[in-house]
């Protein structure tokens, strides 16, 4: 630091400061030694007509360095300078920065016995909270009781009163053990040696181990929280109580703080627990402000949970264990674990929790069968709030009825049905369904499904040891899905399918791992055909789908669908046309006899389709044309015919 260039007067000697005093306490000394009446000539000497101001300002520092014959960094190293922490304005106390709101800058305090062995100002006089010497185990001064009036920092030395009382002839008061064990962890904190006696009171009240860690700003932060314990005025909760610097409230701060931090954490249980009613008719009248008071208020806003997560963690404890009232959206502080074990729920949340709509809930209420209140809060509005033990019993014994149902996705994930088939396979008797409305399960418009039906179906397939296999399409074995989609369908045919698995008449020969579930079990086509839903009884010669039986005649399965519907190929008996799937064995077979595709014939005549088709319309040849699709006709010939045709390729036909 640059001493200004207008350096003033300068004593003749200098005064070595001691560490850990205070400044004013030096400044006292100072005076003392120059026999000055008070400190006060000193700074009219340096050109300044107030202490505090000058002891507060740090430009202020070159100039009365220079006159008490001291570096500039000693004496600014001594004052409770400003600093800005974080965003906030503090000042250092012994190089440790503190709050200004715990200085004690108006009523000085004196430990008389401290001053019998020394007459030096200690700086851990001018803290806040501090009212008892944990050395000599008495309580400090505050008031001469030969003057009656307050300590003053004006006064011609650090041992005397403005009166003349000597102070170090006055006889204390002892401090109780728990004033004492405060005041000894405050003074380590500030870096003072306590001596082996007071470090054994701090050890015998087992306060919380993340106190020794604390440094001073901090644990002046927590017992000034800790002291407002209890206190239901909130109206100066944006300053704490023990601003008012008077040694009794600083007493009574250090007796609350130690009556809830002594016996970690058993004590601070107790007392939350102890300043609950037991009894009470409204659940919405037990608020933290009025039960707590600043305490509440002064934990979530001015400890912070990353500082003092120890003390954030007790309390939410005992929110969870013991608080019998509301836990409102407000509480955001809290965690997400303590709000969800509040005993009581609003609505919104409940229906969260239960899987299932308002109006679900709220008739449950109505019918007794979940305990709920509904309490009147603030503005005039009414909510409803529901008994948590009620509705966790609720929901236990509505998932012991859910126990037995199996949901759509859980269903899908055990046997590999769709939504769509497991519905239609349902409903044809296969398998027991509930709807959830019926049952009071989750999402009432859904439907639930028996587990014993679905876990019999999933045995059944699973009992045959099959092997796996490869499978591309239906030829001599045909897996279960293709068989729905080909000729089973997805009502009754796949459900007859599937009972006669049940049943042991219909058994799997393989499997493939393409197809997921049931559906990918193999079965011979001719056995499983049986169980196609057909009005009427089954031909004994048998019978193809379309898809086979184009495959047998080289076409495709819209021809085969085409001539069926125009009679050509006859479907099964008692079956129309336009719904039959279905052709007879023989049909096919005939079919195949007595015609020969015009394509197939150009191919062994080596010419083109085209051409061929040309020729048989100009020789008026008879041609059975069967349109299938938009602008494609397939053109087939009698085979007694096509035997009997002459034809003369072109030049340019195929060789």
């Amino acid at each position: 630091m640059i001493v200004p260039e207008h350096t003033g007067a300068r004593l003749l000697f200098r005064v070595d400061p001691i560490p850990l005093e205070s400044p004013r306490g030096y400044m006292c000394r100072v005076a003392s030694a120059y026999h000055y009446q008070r400190p006060k000539w000193l700074m009219r000497l340096a050109g300044f007509s107030e202490l505090e101001a000058a002891l507060a300002r740090q430009d202020r520092a070159g100039r009365i360095a220079h006159l008490l014959r001291l570096e500039p960094e000693e004496w600014v190293a001594m004052c409770y300078r400003l600093v800005t922490r974080r965003g906030r304005r503090k000042r250092l106390f012994c190089g440790k920065p503190v709050s200004t709101y715990h200085l004690n800058l108006g009523k000085p305090r004196v430990c008389p016995a401290c001053l019998r062995e020394q007459s030096v100002w200690w700086a851990v006089w001018d803290l806040c909270l501090v009212a008892a010497c944990p050395v000599h185990r008495c309580l400090l001064l505050d008031r001469c009781p030969g003057c009656k009036k307050n300590l003053a920092g004006q006064r011609p030395a650090v041992h005397e009163c403005r009166c003349g009382l000597d102070l170090r002839t006055l006889v204390t008061e002892t401090a109780d053990a728990d004033l004492l064990a405060i005041n000894a962890v405050i003074y380590r904190a500030a870096g003072y040696l306590i001596g082996v006696a007071a470090q054994r009171e701090i050890n015998r009240h087992d306060f919380p181990p993340e106190l020794s860690g604390f440094p001073l700003g901090s644990l002046l932060t927590l017992l000034g929280c800790a002291g407002s314990f209890g206190r239901g005025d909130i109206r100066g909760r944006g300053r704490p109580e023990c601003t008012r610097i008077d040694l009794n409230v600083a007493i009574r701060v250090g007796q609350t703080a130690v009556s809830i931090l002594r016996n970690w954490p058993h004590q601070l249980r107790a007392s939350l627990k102890g300043m609950v009613p037991e009894h009470f008719d409204d659940a919405a009248a037990l608020t933290f402000d009025k039960i707590f008071g600043t305490f509440y208020f002064r934990l979530f806003r001015g400890l912070p949970r990353k500082e003092f997560g120890f003390l954030h963690n007790v309390f939410e404890e005992f929110v969870r264990e013991d608080w019998k009232g509301l836990v409102r959206g407000q509480h955001r502080y809290f965690s997400v674990s303590t709000r969800e074990k509040s005993p009581w729920i609003p609505l919104a949340e409940v229906t969260r929790i239960a899987r299932t709509n308002r109006k679900r809930i709220e008739k449950l209420v109505r019918q007794g069968q979940i305990e709920a209140g509904f309490f009147k809060l603030r503005r005039g509005r009414t909510q409803c709030w529901v008994k948590r033990d009620s509705l966790n019993w609720w929901i236990t014994a509505r998932d012991t009825r859910f126990g037995q149902y199996m949901s759509r996705p859980e269903v899908e994930r055990t046997i590999g049905l769709g939504w769509a088939i497991l519905r239609l396979v349902a409903q044809a008797g296969l398998i027991r369904y509930a709807q959830g409305s019926e049952r009071g399960l989750p999402h009432g418009r859904h439907l639930f499904f028996l587990r014993k039906d679905i876990l019999a179906i999933k045995l059944a397939f699973e009992k045959h040891a099959v092997p796996e296999r490869e499978y591309s399409k239906p030829g001599e074995f045909i897996a279960l899905g293709a068989a729905v989609r080909s000729f089973l369908g997805r009502h009754s045919g796949l459900a007859a399918a599937i009972r006669a698995v049940i049943d042991g008449t219909l058994v799997p020969v393989a499997f493939t791992s393409r197809i997921p579930g049931i559906m990918g079990y193999l079965f011979r086509s001719d056995h499983l055909r049986l169980y196609r839903p057909v009005r009427g009884a089954l031909p004994s010669e048998g019978f193809l789908n379309y898809r086979e039986a184009a495959s047998s005649l080289g076409l495709n399965s819209q021809v085969v669908r085409r001539l069926v519907e125009n009679r050509i190929l006859r479907g099964l008996p008692g079956c129309q046309p336009h719904n039959c799937k279905l052709v007879l064995a023989g049909e096919v077979q005939r079919f195949s006899n007595q015609y020969i595709g015009v394509n197939a014939l150009a191919r062994q005549l080596d010419v083109t389709g085209s051409w061929l088709r040309r020729h048989l319309k100009k020789t008026g040849t008879p041609v059975l044309a069967v349109p299938w699709r938009a602008r494609e006709t397939s053109y087939f010939l009698r085979k007694e015919v096509a035997a009997g045709l002459q034809i003369y390729p072109p030049r340019t036909s195929r060789r």
